[in-house]
């Protein structure tokens, strides 16, 4: 079975076992619904935790997963990627993406290579590339007037004094 990387367990909070997870997918009520499966690689292989509880606070997914509501047992999955099967995959309209789809793609000004995807952040105005390049991160808006073209491993941007 294939998998996809949808978050990571990013730090515990409280007693009784929940975590904060830093998404990599924007279909969170999706994917982190109570009672579905995610897994985690641990000793190369893939183990399946059930989501007991899901909530947001400050923007961020906590999730409680069932039989590990101490801190004590879930403390040591601190910084492990969270995965979904990839028959799970949700269909997309045109122009749509998948935040994990995203991250790590290159991105190009013209033909020169300016960085890689690091994350997504969405503001009110839109969602934004975060862009790992030599000078630190930029952030680019993600739209037609700026993004030319994307396929599976690149981003091609358009050519703007000032945007990279």
């Amino acid at each position: 079975m294939e998998y996809i990387k949808v978050g990571i367990i990013a730090t515990t909070k409280g007693l009784k076992g929940e975590v904060r997870i830093k998404s990599l997918t924007n279909m969170q009520e999706d994917r982190f619904k109570v009672g579905n499966s995610i897994y985690i690689l641990e000793n190369d292989q893939f183990k399946e935790l059930i989501i007991k509880s899901h909530q947001i606070h400050k923007n961020a997914d906590m999730l409680i997963f069932k039989g590990y509501e101490d801190i004590n047992k879930i403390e040591k999955y601190k910084g492990y990627d969270l995965y979904v099967p990839i028959d799970q995959e949700v269909l997309l309209d045109d122009n749509e993406f998948f935040i994990e789809e995203l991250i790590d793609l290159k991105v190009y000004q013209g033909k020169e290579f300016k960085g890689e995807v690091v994350d997504i952040v969405t503001y009110p105005q839109g969602d934004y590339l975060v862009v790992a390049t030599e000078t630190g991160e930029k952030l680019i808006p993600f739209r037609d007037e700026f993004v030319e073209n994307q396929d599976e491993e690149k981003i091609t941007v358009v050519e703007m004094e000032g945007l990279l």
